[in-house]
Order: structure tokens, then C-alpha cells, then sequence
């Protein structure tokens, strides 16, 4: 009988979820608990590892006991939190003798980037604006270049969302000029990004709100702020509720506001947003996409990473019964990401057939 992935992913979330304070502590292989296997300081499995069992996992010796690892996600109810405990589950049930993976509920991607590069998660979600962030090191969240960050596999592409209620009139991105928008959590890449661009395309908010998105869709809805950003994969559950009370309108870009978002910011790529994602949105919306993406640390053994990438690539059926989107999980895909890859999931990629570029080839890749 097929299984109910969404509902082991449900209770997988309740069950495993966690508050970013109580991520994991110690290596990248005894995190979350001491009674995992332990690597040596350059990467090594320790001696101690299972011996000889080698028939589950492609020939990958399983360790003394399932190592514990931390996935970051985000805020209760969006889809970095529903993608994450799905990921987490999947990982969880087709390999049980090789981890137990605790899908966290976490601040998003800056503090999932932040947890890894600091040794407190080995696996979290994040959108490529955080990674250039994160690769260039000059944003202040990030206290320099994190150079322990590691790509994995890529997750879905998500349009920017621009959206107000219809009674205030707002039709354009021009009509920000004066009023209160809303851009997320503050100090997270999309406030910084769209602040900075919003500057440079000659708009002129009244005053920027940054809240979670849930809070800022009902900060919409009382009207305390005038319109609001987000990047997801509609539906979004915050506006697809609000849509439940209130009429809204969705905001598209010109041409050439496509054209200056793309060339300022080579993460982003010009979309349409299709008629019908929401029940305001009557007619394609033309946008931007940007990638969200799963990421490991440099520090997790070149193995696990291997195995937890063929083993999600080689379940896309059950990634879809998470998430829609997921249909782009593809080993393809993994071309998308602007940080290099890990060591393990460029040992899958080049085992079928894609071809890496130089620049996502890690300095730890040994052919």
C-alpha cells in the first residue's frame, strides 16, 4: 500500500522539530548527541565504524550507530519548514541504520547559513541571494566569508511575491514610493537585497516593516503595512489565507524592471508568475525567481553526503507528495547554485553523467 508521505512528514516535523537554540553541538558527525560514530580531525570515519556491512547504502559502511544530524529549516508553516521535516523524513526511513535527522525550525536562511558555518547544523535550507551573501562575506550577518558552506542539492526555484490588498490601490512598484512595505525579517538577504535595490530602481518607501511572513501578511490585512515581498512557490498558506478575508492584488514588474533586478543580481532570473497561483493572481504576473537550496558543511564526511544525495535524488516521487515543487529536485539542477559544491554530491554527479563546472568544485574534491 502506498504510503502517506505527507502525514510521516507531519508528525516527522512534530516530532523532530526543534528551536534554533537547541541545534546540535560538537563535530559534524556527533552532533546532537555522543553516541555516534566520531571522525578524526581531517575528515576520516575513527576506526570504530560498522565493519563489513556494507549491502544498504551502495557499499557505504554503516556507523556503530546512526549519526545524529541537525537539518535547519524555518518558521512554522512555511515551505522551508514542510520541505525540511519531508526531507528529514525521507532521509530518516530509507536509511535508518545511517542517520536520525532532526528538522529544526529555525530564523530561515541567513541562520541556517550561520549554524553550519559555526558547527552547529550540518544540513539547512537557504535561497542563493543568502549564499552570495555568504560567499562574498560583506554583509553583516555573516562576520566575513563562511567557507565551510557546501552545496547539496537543489530544492525549487521561488518567485517574488509582491502583493497588497485591492482597496489600497497599489498596482505597480512605482506605488511604493511613500508607503510601508513589508520585506520579511530584517537582516535576512531579501530585506538587504530588495532594500538596496529598491534604492538604486529610484523607489522610495515610506518605511520598511520587517517581520516573519506570516506576521506580515496580517499586518496587511489591519492595514499597517501597505504592500509586501516575499520569494515562495505558491501557494503560500500566509496569502492563500489571507485571501480567505480579503481581496488582493498581486504586483508585477515591468521589462525593464526585470532586466535591472537581473543584471544587479546575477541570483535572480526573470519568470512569470502563472494565472491562478492565487485567487487574486487572474493573470500571469510577470517576476523574478530565485533558487532555494539544501546545503551541507564541508566538514560532513564526504560519504554521508553522497548517500543523502542519491538517496533524495533517486526518490523524487516521494520529494513531490512533500511539495509540488520538488519536481525540480534534479540532479540537473545542482548546476543553479553560486557556492561550490560538496565533495560527495559532485562524486554523484559526475558518477551519472553531469558535467560539473570548475567553479563548483570544492578544494576537498578528490577524483
Amino acid at each position: 500500500m502506498k504510503k502517506n508521505w505527507l502525514a510521516l512528514i507531519l508528525a516527522g516535523a512534530m516530532a523532530f522539530s526543534m528551536t534554533a537554540c537547541g541545534g546540535s553541538s560538537g563535530t559534524a558527525a556527533t552532533a546532537g548527541g555522543g553516541d555516534t560514530a566520531a571522525n578524526t580531525a581531517d575528515g576520516e570515519k575513527a576506526p570504530d565504524a560498522g565493519q563489513g556491512d556494507q549491502a544498504a547504502g551502495g557499499g557505504i559502511e554503516k556507523p556503530s550507530s546512526p549519526l545524529r544530524y541537525s537539518l535547519g529549516t524555518g518558521s512554522s508553516g512555511g515551505n522551508f519548514y514542510l520541505v525540511g521535516g519531508g526531507i528529514a523524513t525521507i532521509l530518516n526511513n530509507s536509511l535508518p541504520d545511517y542517520f536520525v535527522i532532526t528538522s529544526e525550525e529555525t530564523g530561515g536562511s541567513t541562520a541556517n547559513l550561520t549554524m553550519i558555518q559555526n558547527g552547529e547544523m550540518e544540513v539547512g535550507i537557504t535561497m542563493t541571494s543568502s549564499l552570495a551573501e555568504a560567499k562574498e562575506g560583506t554583509a553583516e550577518w555573516t562576520g566575513g566569508p563562511m567557507d565551510k558552506i557546501r552545496g547539496m542539492v537543489a530544492l525549487y526555484p521561488s518567485y517574488m511575491t509582491m502583493y497588497a490588498l485591492s482597496s489600497s490601490g497599489i498596482k505597480t512598484v512605482s506605488d511604493f514610493n511613500g508607503k510601508i512595505i513589508g520585506l520579511g525579517s530584517k537582516g535576512a538577504a531579501m530585506d538587504s537585497v530588495l532594500r538596496e535595490a529598491f534604492d538604486k530602481m529610484g523607489v522610495k518607501p515610506s518605511s520598511i516593516y520587517n517581520d516573519g511572513h506570516g506576521a506580515t501578511a496580517s499586518a496587511v490585512a489591519d492595514g499597517q503595512v501597505d504592500a509586501a515581498v516575499l520569494f515562495s512557490f505558491p501557494p503560500f498558506a500566509a496569502i492563500s489565507e489571507l485571501e480567505a478575508t480579503q481581496e488582493l492584488t498581486f504586483i508585477g514588474l515591468t521589462p525593464e524592471e526585470q532586466k535591472q533586478l537581473t543584471d544587479m543580481y546575477p541570483f535572480y532570473t526573470a519568470a512569470t508568475m502563472p494565472a491562478g497561483s492565487y485567487k487574486g493572481a487572474t493573470e500571469d504576473v510577470p517576476t523574478v525567481t530565485e533558487w532555494n537550496m539544501l546545503v551541507s558543511s564541508s566538514e560532513v564526511p564526504e560519504d554521508y553526503v553522497y548517500l543523502m544525495t542519491k538517496t533524495l535524488l533517486e526518490n523524487n516521487p516521494q520529494l513531490m507528495e512533500i511539495h509540488k515543487s520538488l519536481e525540480y529536485c534534479t540532479a540537473e539542477n545542482i548546476l543553479n547554485y553560486n557556492v561550490p559544491l560538496h565533495a560527495g554530491t559532485v562524486r554523484y554527479l559526475q558518477e551519472v553523467g553531469v558535467n560539473v563546472p570548475d567553479e563548483l568544485i570544492p578544494p576537498e574534491y578528490q577524483k
